[in-house]
Order: structure tokens, then sequence, then C-alpha cells
């Protein structure tokens, strides 16, 4: 990062968040930020990641990140796509698999958590992380779907 961003003195919150990202941080290069009205949710745009969106909230003394991934009604034979996630998680740094409700629909998504008074360096490194990491599980899960979910015929997630 060309800029020292200090931690505030509360921790960061959603205006500190929203100020760091939008000085589009060299890490993650060109970034879009918004925050719908009335939300508490930033959105992260990654332009040099074909736009992928990653979501930050703070929330007391944690600030969580996550990417979506897929929906997952989208996914064959979810059972056996749940088992291998939970057998190759700690394969994936800084980031966890887990199942979000969006409008009723349920979603695959990749998440991590950091306290609130990180670094920026470190809110920036786990946004890059979780973007690299999201576009890896999106290229498995590509390859998950075109197997029809049989496990045998896709290569390692990490």
């Amino acid at each position: 990062m060309t800029t020292e961003w200090p931690v505030p003195s509360g921790g960061w919150d959603l205006a500190s968040l929203t100020a760091l990202f939008a000085s589009d941080p060299e890490a993650l290069g060109d970034v879009d930020v918004d925050v719908a009205a009335g939300s508490d949710v930033l959105q992260i745009a990654l332009k040099e990641r074909g736009g992928l969106v990653v979501l930050m909230v703070a929330a007391g003394d944690q600030i969580l990140c996550s990417a979506l991934l897929i929906e997952a009604d989208a996914v064959p034979n979810r059972s056996g796509f749940e088992r291998t996630l939970l057998s190759v998680h700690k394969l994936i740094p800084l980031s966890n698999f887990g199942i979000t409700t969006i409008d009723g629909a349920e979603w695959y998504e990749l998440f991590g958590a950091l306290s609130a008074r990180s670094s920026a360096a470190e809110l920036v490194e786990e946004v890059a992380v979780l973007a690299a990491n999201a576009a890896d599980a999106a290229e498995w899960i590509l390859e998950w779907n075109a197997a029809g979910g049989d496990a045998s015929k896709v290569g390692e997630i990490a």
C-alpha cells in the first residue's frame, strides 16, 4: 500500500473500511466500492478479478469478509460436494467454506474473519487471499458440475 492507514481508535467501521478500499490498495488493483442505501455491508468489486465482489461487514470486535460462490441448488450431489469441502477446507489459507441464505436461496460462500483492530495491510491481504481462493474454488466448482458431482472425476480443490 502506498499510504499508511492507521487503525481507527475505535476499530474499523463501515466508513473507515469504505475509505480504505476506495483508495484502490495496490495489492487489489482497481476496485469499486459500494454500500447499498440502508445497508451495513461494504461491497468491494475487484475489477482485475473479473468483477468478483467481496462483501465486508464490521460487526463489533470483528470484520467478516465473504465471497459468494454458487447457488446451492445448482450443485449436483450436494452431500458429496459438502463432504469434499469439509475434507479439504484446511488446505485453503485464511478462508472457510460456508452456506448462507440470500432471498430465501442457499448459497455456498467462502469467508474469513479478522479483528476490528487489524492493520490496513492485514485487511487488504484478507481480501486479496479471499479473492484468490474464491477464484480457485470457482474453477473447482465448474469441474465438479461438469463431472455431474462425481468426486472421482474431479481434481483437487487446492
